[in-house]
């Protein structure tokens, strides 16, 4: 078997993984604080040129997160907010901190307030922010969650040395990763605004055609590779002893 067909396989396997990473940003076009997915490609057993003729295989490091700020659009709503640019609001999980852009916050029945998607949101001590009392319930530029003249509790705001490596976890909630530990953010929040998803569907169309175009190129050099030694198999005699 040639081993050109460990080249092209590493390559199917690699734009596999591409496809899967801008089908999902297709899906998160229009969600609110998304930030699109890159898979990072890398050369691998770039050392074994003398071993395999100089051949080099595809492989993906990693996916990196592109964290270029999506549309702002206002909505005039106390309890949605736009973050600034590399700042991400923790929320509360069974599986411990996560972050999110996704700045669509509610109140449930009991005062708790959450994400769009139910996520508690978390107060700078790490506790769900629970809202009790009469009156209005706003977000200040600072992050305080204030009902009338009190204050329930102020946003975790935080920022990562390294934001582009956070592991997403579904389409609205990240986990450290590789960014490094999360420090305190202080930049102020614009109340009223959220951040659209910076996944653009075109864009992200033409991606995924991309992808799927080189896929089926890789595919069909596999197919060759198969035919060929087909027709070794079947046409070259074999040696006798």
């Amino acid at each position: 078997m040639s081993k050109g067909v460990y080249v092209a396989l590493s390559g199917a396997v690699a734009q596999q993984n591409a496809l899967d990473t801008t089908a999902l940003n297709v899906a998160n076009a229009s969600s609110t604080g998304y930030q699109r997915l890159r898979p990072v490609f890398r050369q691998a057993l770039a050392g074994a040129v003398a071993r395999d003729g100089g051949l080099r295989y595809a492989a993906t490091s990693r996916t990196a997160i592109d964290t270029t700020p999506g549309a702002t659009r206002v909505t005039e709503r106390g309890l949605d907010v736009a973050l600034p640019p590399g700042v991400y609001l923790a929320v509360t999980t069974p599986r411990g901190e996560r972050y999110t852009r996704a700045g669509n916050l509610t109140l449930d029945k009991d005062g708790t307030l959450k994400t769009a998607s139910g996520t508690p949101v978390a107060r700078e001590d790490g506790a769900p922010i629970k809202v009790s009392g009469a009156g209005e319930v706003r977000i200040d530029p600072d992050g305080s969650v204030k009902v009338g003249d009190g204050v329930a509790g102020k946003l975790k705001l935080v920022k990562f040395e390294r934001p582009d490596a956070l592991e997403p976890e579904g389409s609205s909630l990240l986990a450290i990763g590789g960014a490094g530990a999360a420090t305190a953010a202080s930049e102020p929040l614009t109340v009223g605004a959220l951040e659209e998803s910076n996944a653009q569907p075109m864009v992200a169309m033409t991606e995924l055609m991309t992808a799927s175009r080189t896929f089926e190129a890789f595919q069909k050099v596999l197919d060759q590779f198969g035919e060929i030694d087909r027709k070794l198999l079947t046409t070259v005699p074999t040696a006798v002893e």
